[in-house]
């Protein structure tokens, strides 16, 4: 019974170590702008949830590199990694919710997601939220303030 355990243990072991391993050439990959070998490993890798691989899916297809562009399937990966509290894919989905590029324009959704990027540290969020929230009414910005909270419930942000 202990061998089996040790055994299994193992197998857990060398599988966080190969997943990981994945994630570490998903990421050599991309800073090497081998795009077409990172596509391939980088999907592999966000659709276990690694963070790191589904925002650079979020790059690939927002940019076409190693792939078609397909803002859809960007707004897609990098709202799973904003999800899973990505400072930078935050920031981005915000922006192309603010443009409605990968599907529609929701400006309240846009500056909740720009808001809880800022207060991630991000300066671009925060000069963007500021300027966006300008634009919205009073309505909007309460709107947008039940947003964040709920979102920052639901993904423990």
């Amino acid at each position: 019974m202990k061998h089996q355990t040790f055994i299994i243990l193992t197998l857990i072991s060398l599988l966080g170590m190969s997943q990981s391993v994945l994630a570490n050439k998903c990421n050599d990959l991309m800073k090497k702008k081998e795009f077409y070998d990172a596509a391939d490993v980088c999907q592999k890798m966000a659709k276990k949830g690694d963070i790191s691989a589904q925002f650079a899916m979020g790059l690939l297809y927002y940019e076409g590199n190693g792939m078609m562009v397909d803002l859809g399937k960007a707004h897609k990966w990098w709202r799973k990694a904003a999800q899973k509290n990505h400072t930078d894919a935050q920031y981005n989905l915000g922006i192309m919710l603010a443009s409605g590029q990968g599907g529609d324009a929701d400006l309240v959704e846009a500056y909740a997601w720009l808001k809880i990027a800022a207060d991630n540290g991000s300066a671009a969020a925060k000069d963007s939220a500021k300027q966006l929230g300008s634009e919205l009414s009073s309505g909007e910005k309460k709107q947008a303030n039940e947003k964040i909270k709920q979102l920052k419930k639901e993904y423990k942000l």
